[in-house]
């Protein structure tokens, strides 16, 4: 029987590629796919996938959290985490998290083949780019600075974002962009969600800090 994998990713030309390239190979067929952490969870529901892939930088819930999620209620699927994130942390965070393996997004894809036939078997697999940048770590080698986890945004968001930074009030962004402030408040618990932070002022820290406010 072929190990069943879910690609949870919302790059559509990956996730293209992926389907065209396993279409080819036994053993392993693409059970289905997901844009969202939202999608990813009906479709864990639905589709009840061995392996599945998952991006770290999803539009919505971040792949850490919706793998924290998947497994709560799914702790036999084994999930791989996708990225371009080649920070440690992240890494051990989404280890932490249940997944068994991890690998950058710029490994070439028989790595990927590699790494789903091993985890299904119960082993764990870190891609060799992941590998090298641990083993750095590990000897305390400088290295350049990692892609921190930047949360993706909307253009809303980012409207709001920078008006938060400008000290505007609930009532002044709703007026400036014609929103209610109940969705203003939504907008605002939304980004401090993303951005781990407890209020308004981590918000405006996490945007400086990662260079996310309008110039």
């Amino acid at each position: 029987m072929s190990i069943q994998v879910l690609i949870v990713d919302d790059h559509k030309i990956l996730v293209s590629g992926i389907q065209d390239h396993f279409s080819q190979i036994e053993g392993i067929q693409i059970a289905g796919t997901a844009h969202n952490g939202a999608e990813a969870l009906q479709a864990v529901r639905t589709l009840e996938p061995d392996v599945i892939l998952m991006d770290i930088g999803l539009p919505d819930l971040n792949g850490i959290e919706c793998t924290r999620r998947i497994m709560k209620t799914n702790p036999t699927i084994k999930v791989i985490g996708l990225s371009t994130y080649l920070e440690i942390s992240v890494v051990r965070k989404l280890l932490h998290e249940g997944a068994v393996g991890y690998i950058s997004k710029a490994t070439e894809i028989e790595y990927l083949e590699e790494a789903i036939r091993l985890v299904h078997t119960g082993e764990r697999f870190l891609g060799p780019e992941i590998t090298k940048v641990m083993m750095h770590d590990i000897h305390n080698i400088n290295l350049p600075s990692p892609k921190p986890l930047i949360p993706r945004l909307t253009n809303r968001e980012v409207e709001v974002l920078n008006l938060i930074a400008q000290e505007a009030t609930s009532l002044e962004i709703g007026d400036t962009l014609f929103i209610s402030v109940n969705t203003v408040e939504s907008h605002r618990k939304n980004l401090i969600s993303k951005f781990g932070v407890r209020n308004s002022v981590g918000l405006v820290k996490k945007a400086i800090e990662w260079d996310l406010l309008l110039k």
